[in-house]
């Protein structure tokens, strides 16, 4: 539960969660304070948290999502709940959510918020802002999500040791993408949520709009890099076609023509480059499933 200057919501949030849920042995809270300067620590404490840690500074939700990641793990936990300390979240729903991956139906589960009741306050700007972020994942990925935005996830063990985020500021696009291409099947169950007006993320539409941006094309070249660099590409050769058809310009020599065939052969330059870095990352994820695999297997004879 990542949480930052959440005082006066924590204590409700961390209560409300279940500690007793079937087929599941132990239910423990782990807070991950963000660098609060209000009383958050305290009223998670008071609340019941078994585990909180503590940044010295605020990090971005990102890094805190991070810092709980590696905490679970040490942790030794099966199955990780990421749910936002403002108590927008029903965790109600914890043993809905859990249950396909204890099933083995899924590795990622994600709390769809739209199927349900969606709350009146919740502004029609932030729902068809969530509408566009998703089909834009999704295209990326080549797979249907349908609530990228959401926080409110399970994860499998298997899952959460495969997890590399690198933005501190956001992580919900990032770890789609990322789990989705290492091949952890991803899926979702509807949800009920409540709204806070006053949300950070709300305040900073502008901001956060364009970090995700950023991180979606990142993800983008790293893990579909000749569909980045083809396109990237394409848009170059069709200026310099187009050019070319509408100057009427053929002559080499001509600085038109000139420029028109370079942007064609930057084009294909890009298309090649596309190319060859799909080759080595792929090879560089090869070499860390192989990595992750050994650690594992060696982790697994240290338990015997």
């Amino acid at each position: 539960m990542p949480a930052y200057n959440e005082e006066r919501l924590i204590g409700k949030a961390i209560s409300k969660i279940p500690r007793k849920i079937t087929n599941v042995d132990k239910v423990e809270v782990l807070v991950i304070d963000d660098g609060s300067t209000d009383k958050t620590v305290d009223n998670a404490i008071e609340a019941g948290a078994d585990k909180i840690v503590s940044h010295k500074t605020n990090m971005g939700v990102g890094a805190a999502f991070m810092t709980g990641i590696r905490n679970a793990i040490s942790m030794d936990a099966d199955i990780v709940v990421t749910v936002d300390g403002d108590g927008e979240a029903n965790t109600d729903e914890i043993p809905e959510l859990i249950n396909p991956i204890i099933t083995k139906q899924f590795d990622v589960v994600v709390g769809q918020r739209f199927l349900k009741n969606i709350p009146s306050n919740y502004s029609k700007k932030n729902l068809i802002g969530n509408k566009i972020f998703t089909k834009i994942v999704s295209f990326v990925a080549g797979h249907k999500f349908s609530d990228t935005q959401s926080g409110y996830r399970a994860y499998s063990k298997d899952a959460i040791s495969d997890i590399s985020v690198v933005n501190a500021f956001t992580y919900t696009q990032e770890v789609l993408l990322d789990l989705h291409f290492k091949g952890h099947k991803i899926g979702d169950v509807p949800i009920s949520f409540t709204y806070r007006n006053d949300s950070k993320q709300t305040r900073s539409l502008t901001r956060y709009t364009l970090r995700a941006l950023s991180i979606i094309t990142r993800s983008l070249i790293f893990h579909r890099p000749i569909m980045a660099f083809g396109l990237f590409g394409a848009f170059l050769a069709g200026i310099g076609i187009g050019a070319k058809l509408v100057t009427g310009y053929t002559d080499l020599f001509n600085i038109h023509a000139t420029l028109s065939s370079g942007l064609i052969l930057l084009g294909a330059v890009s298309f090649m480059m596309g190319l060859f870095a799909s080759v080595v990352f792929k090879r560089q994820m090869f070499t860390e499933k192989e990595i992750r695999h050994y650690l594992k297997k060696i982790n697994d004879k240290d338990q015997q």
